[in-house]
Order: C-alpha cells, then structure tokens, then sequence
C-alpha cells in the first residue's frame, strides 16, 4: 500500500495486484496508519482511495479469511476492525474519493460504499458476493446500501450476490461517475482538484451535518450486523463455514 500527497490531495493505493488486491492484516494496520497521516496534515483537504492492477479489492485475503474460520475469535476481531475502518472513512473532516479502477468484491465493496464519492471504471464490476458463499456482510453494508439504493434493490443485490457492471453502480447511485478506464485517473484527479481548493473546515462541518441526519447512527447499526455475522459464520457446521470450505475445495457447497 502506498500514500502519496500533492496539491492538497492525499492518495492511497492498494498495491497488491497479485491478490486482487485482497485485504490482509497487515493492509488493515497500513489502511488505518495512511488515514490517520492523512488527517493530521492540515494540508490535505481530500482522500482518494484506489487500487492497482485489474481489482480496487476483492476483500479478505485468503489467509486471513483461513485463520478467521478456524477461530471465532478471529472472525469478531476482523469484523470489528472492518466496521471501524468504514465508520473512519465516514467521519474524516474531508471528502474521500473511491476511485473504482476493476473489481471490487466483499470487503472491497463495503469499503467503498462508505466513501463520499465513487469513480468508476466503465469496464469495473462490483458485488457484495457474500452470498455466493454462504456468507453475509460485516462491514456495515447492510445498514449502509438501503440508504443508497432503496430497500428492495439493496436485498436483491446482498441475496443473489450478483455482480453490478459500471453503468448500473451509476444509475443506483452507488457511483457518482463511470468514465473509460483509461480517463479514471483524469477524472478523479479533476474531481480532487475541485474539491482541494475548498475549506477543510467547511467540508468537515457539512460531512457532520451528513451524518446527523441519518436515521439510525451507522456506529449503532454496525452492531446487531457484526453480532448477527459472528453468530451467523462461526459455527463448524454452518453454511458460512461450509461455503468457505467449498469454495477453497473448488468444489459446490452443500448447504445444511
């Protein structure tokens, strides 16, 4: 993961496109740590977040996500941190830019969805996809993609798993803009400029302002998701764990 400031604009990229840009512990710690210089250079008035390679991410790493079915205490531990990270996002005193460059999956989606504008590739996808697994969200989407896109369209999304090509993500509103892959750095760097040459103060004050009239604080709505996932997934014989092991068999699951 690399973080770069210039013009006012700081930018973190994920840099692991071997992976898909899957998310580590390691990425967790490097996430954070980039937010938190982000925040403490009075300097910088916009966050960009994007990836390399064909993925803005693809969510847990497959590591992680063994270690995690194999403890419970690992899976509340990851949960948590997730959920954090998305409500960090929410609450920085700047506007933050997801720029969307290929896949984003899972973890992935969650993390985008909770930045205050998404670019998008015209030829990216995204999906929450925990269904097709057996599994269901962690990271807040839950509470999150009905305040975008409506109640019926966000449980078709999160219970078919299916993938959203660009020009959807727009017409959801899930993304503000999908440009050609090769004009998403042009346009976000447009976007970013835009936004730099306004007051911190004031962006931080309307983002508060965002946040105060949300129905249910995300903070609070994150919870019974997080309790809900960790009953849900841990369990040996559960259809989480049993979609995981099918999936690291390449094999169908075999649902309880």
């Amino acid at each position: 993961m690399s973080l770069e400031v210039a013009d006012r604009v700081a930018r973190i990229t994920f840099t692991r496109p071997e992976s898909m840009n899957s998310l580590t512990a390691r990425m967790f710690d490097d996430l954070e740590a980039a937010i938190d210089a982000a925040e403490a250079d009075p300097e910088v008035r916009v966050l960009v977040i994007g990836g390399t390679g064909r993925a803005f991410s693809v969510g847990l790493d497959l590591t992680l996500l063994d270690e995690a079915f194999g403890d419970p205490a690992v899976w509340e531990r990851v949960a948590k941190r997730l959920a954090a990270l998305t409500l960090r996002l929410e609450s920085l005193p700047m506007p933050v830019i997801a720029a969307v460059n290929g896949l984003a999956r899972a973890g992935g989606f969650e993390l985008l969805l909770a930045c205050d504008l998404v670019l998008i590739a015209d030829s990216a996808r995204i999906a929450d996809a925990h269904a097709e697994f057996g599994v269901i969200p962690a990271g807040g989407s839950t509470a999150r993609l009905p305040r975008i896109v409506g109640r019926q369209r966000a449980r078709e999304i999160f219970l078919t798993g299916r993938w959203i090509p660009a020009a959807e993500a727009v017409e959801l509103g899930i993304a503000l803009k999908s440009v050609p892959a090769d004009e998403l750095d042009a346009a976000v760097a447009e976007l970013a400029g835009r936004l730099a040459r306004q007051s911190r103060a004031c962006m931080a004050a309307m983002k508060r302002q965002f946040a105060a009239v949300e129905a249910l604080p995300l903070a609070e709505a994150v919870v019974p998701e997080i309790e809900e996932f960790v009953s849900y997934t841990t369990p040996p014989d559960s259809d989480g764990q049993e979609g995981f092991r099918a999936y690291r068999e390449n094999r169908p699951p075999s649902w309880a």
